[in-house]
């Protein structure tokens, strides 16, 4: 939005947001703008933009971070470096399905196992994880770009 925005556009976007479904988009609604992001607290995400690449990059960060919270947690310590996994991983996530539900699996000492289910619709509040993973991410080496996640206590 533009930095002198008038009431009656505050008006029409709160319309917009209020009366599109959750699978329509935005953006085509939005005039100019570029990036529509919602989440909260961890539990969902809804990215569209019209940069290719952003969706992917938002994803393998939200990755790196669960994954470094769960080591931060475990070693006690007030934040966990790791690495974020190679672009292959959440393009082909985003490829294979729209919606995705990420589960922590088993977190030893060093390496963390994240279980990633393709869901048929968004994800809902109380929904459980699957019975069974659709893909398991395996360990990434350490690279140099890293996501430093300070643990939330």
């Amino acid at each position: 939005m533009p930095a002198d925005v008038t009431e009656e556009q505050l008006d029409e976007l709160a319309l917009v947001l209020g009366t599109t479904g959750i699978d329509n988009s935005l953006l085509s609604r939005l005039g100019d703008s570029q990036v529509w992001f919602s989440g909260h607290d961890g539990c969902y995400v809804l990215v569209e933009t019209r940069d290719p690449a952003l969706p992917a990059a938002v994803l393998a960060r939200l990755l790196a971070l669960l994954a470094g919270s769960a080591l931060a947690e475990l070693a006690e310590e007030p934040f966990s470096r790791v690495p974020e996994p190679g672009p292959w991983l959440p393009e082909q996530l985003i490829a294979t399905a729209p919606h995705w539900n990420g589960a922590l699996g088993n977190v030893p000492e060093d390496l963390v196992t994240i279980r990633l289910a393709a869901l048929a619709g968004p994800w809902r509040l109380g929904v459980s994880f699957p019975e069974q993973a659709d893909l398991t991410a395996p360990p990434q080496p350490l690279t140099s770009r890293t996501t430093t996640h300070a643990a939330s206590r």
